[in-house]
């Protein structure tokens, strides 16, 4: 049974590194698919040509990564790295906890350093030769040491949290976990923009001026009430642009890139928050809140499963069901089960991108919506011509030339 397990177990891993590798494929041989003429004017022959090598980079990149990090995994179980660092952990502390904890601090590690690689040659080669890479070598240490120690304290606090909830209330496991990831998700909203982003970045409210004006005059006229806007420094890091709204209620927030801004018009920034209005006016945070939560339910149900069937783990050399390795082959089996889920949730929301852009085009401009799609597409280097397989699968939002397509079919 313990090797039918280990059989099953190998061929999910390698099953889905090959689904993931088709689908890259696939995309990646559409690049040169007729352009549709929604979208024909936004790269010139030179920077289409360009596109077309960052393209390559990356696709030849992410085959890369992707085989590495599946070969590191599978070395990893075969040569039985899990049960030899639960030893390690058991001998390192006697609380059960922290032994988790622990286990999966030191799997963690060795994610972390093959990240630090493939991250740096992501920013320092690819982004570096196409021109969107704004950092600093200081800047990307700063970055991974920031990013650890949040790691250690809130994936810490969370490993910690469902271990010893786990050990306590195994019957109730899966309720009590679910209002525990509920409670986090939502606390995690709420603090995003005033906790987590001055961490990495600089928040500075939008100045006095003709844009501030446009946005707050814009905001009156549908019935919005804009309680802050900020600008964030973006630049020093990347020329890409984006804007996005935090938190719930009262608390949410508007945020622009200062590439946003400095890139695109004032009236093309308005319709830029017109479509995140849109979302809010058509309750789509808490749609995809509520999305999460369904999401979460089916995570921590799937996750009781390797935690009651010891065969999980004994198939992988340990005595008895393990938590911490439960926790880690879920995170890796993951991949298959979001097939299914992905479909789904990235459906829902490239409708939710329809509904918004309408809303923009309908009580801001659909001259300046358009027009900021391209502006957007064109400076983040966009695929205009991405396979209809691939979007379906991985695409939260439609591409730019379908997207422009239906601005131009409202009356």
């Amino acid at each position: 049974m313990e090797l039918t397990i280990r059989i099953i177990i190998y061929a999910i891993i390698v099953l889905s590194y090959c689904f993931s590798l088709w689908l890259s494929i696939l995309n990646y041989k559409n690049r040169n698919a007729t352009m549709p003429e929604e979208v024909n004017d936004i790269y010139d022959e030179k920077a289409y040509q360009k596109w077309h090598e960052y393209n390559m980079a990356n696709f030849k990149f992410s085959i890369v990564t992707n085989t590495i990090t599946t070969l590191l995994f599978l070395l990893l179980l075969i040569t039985g790295f899990f049960p030899l660092i639960n030893r390690l952990s058991i001998d390192l502390v006697n609380h059960y906890e922290l032994q988790v904890l622990f286990f999966i601090g030191f799997y963690y590690l060795v994610e972390y350093i093959v990240g630090i690689f493939t991250s740096y040659y992501q920013t320092f080669t690819i982004e570096e030769e196409f021109g969107f890479n704004k950092s600093t070598k200081a800047i990307f240490v700063k970055d991974k040491l920031k990013s650890l120690l949040l790691t250690i304290i809130l994936g810490g606090g969370l490993v910690y949290g469902l271990a010893s909830l786990y050990s306590n209330v195994s019957s109730m496991f899966f309720v009590y976990a679910f209002l525990f990831l509920v409670v986090i998700l939502l606390v995690s909203n709420l603090l995003y923009v005033k906790v987590f982003v001055p961490i990495f970045n600089k928040l500075t409210p939008l100045e006095d001026g003709s844009l501030k004006t446009k946005i707050v005059d814009f905001a009156k006229s549908v019935g919005y009430e804009v309680n802050k806007i900020s600008i964030i420094d973006a630049s020093k890091r990347s020329s890409k642009l984006n804007a996005y709204f935090s938190g719930f209620g009262k608390l949410k927030q508007v945020v622009l890139y200062d590439t946003l801004v400095d890139k695109c018009s004032d009236e093309e920034v308005v319709s830029v928050l017109a479509h995140e209005i849109g979302h809010n006016k058509h309750k789509h945070m808490w749609s995809g809140f509520l999305q999460t939560i369904i999401q979460i339910a089916i995570y921590i149900a799937v996750l009781v499963l390797f935690f009651e069937v010891p065969v999980f783990s004994k198939a992988f050399g340990f005595s008895d069901s393990n938590f911490g390795f439960a926790l880690v082959m879920f995170t890796v089996l993951m991949t298959p089960l979001n097939i299914p889920i992905s479909l789904i949730t990235n459906y829902i929301s490239r409708l939710h991108e329809y509904q918004a852009d309408n809303y923009a085009a309908t009580n801001y401009s659909k001259e300046h919506m358009e027009s900021s799609l391209k502006v957007l597409t064109r400076e983040n280097f966009n695929n205009l011509t991405p396979h209809p397989v691939y979007v379906k699968m991985y695409y939260s939002h439609p591409p730019t030339a379908d997207r422009i397509r239906a601005i131009r079919k409202i009356q």
